[in-house]
């Protein structure tokens, strides 16, 4: 259950600002950098296919990577990078190390 005072992402200044440094080293081209952010805000606020009931449904349901694979096609380019960011296994041995 989401906080009564969560705030969206695409709300958050701080967190808006972290977003557009990491797609400006991920898609170093300014003509990706345009499609990227187009796409993302397309699921940010839920706009075209991600308008969908099932679609928004499915966002609070679905493990992440599985909705992307079946609701992110209308973003390819958004699709591809979160795929490969879910798909990163997460792991605390270099701070264990330490």
């Amino acid at each position: 259950m989401e906080s009564k005072n969560r705030v969206a992402p695409h709300q958050n200044e701080e967190i808006s600002n972290e977003r557009t440094k990491c797609l400006k080293k991920y898609f170093p081209n300014s003509e990706e950098q345009r499609i990227v952010n187009t796409e993302s805000a397309k699921f940010s606020v839920a706009l075209e296919a991600f308008l969908d009931h099932d679609s928004l449904r499915d966002r609070r349901l679905m493990d992440p990577k599985h909705w992307w694979v079946f609701y992110g096609s209308s973003t390819p380019t958004l699709q591809v990078l979160t795929l490969k960011l879910l798909g990163q296994p997460c792991s605390l041995s270099c701070c264990e190390k330490n």
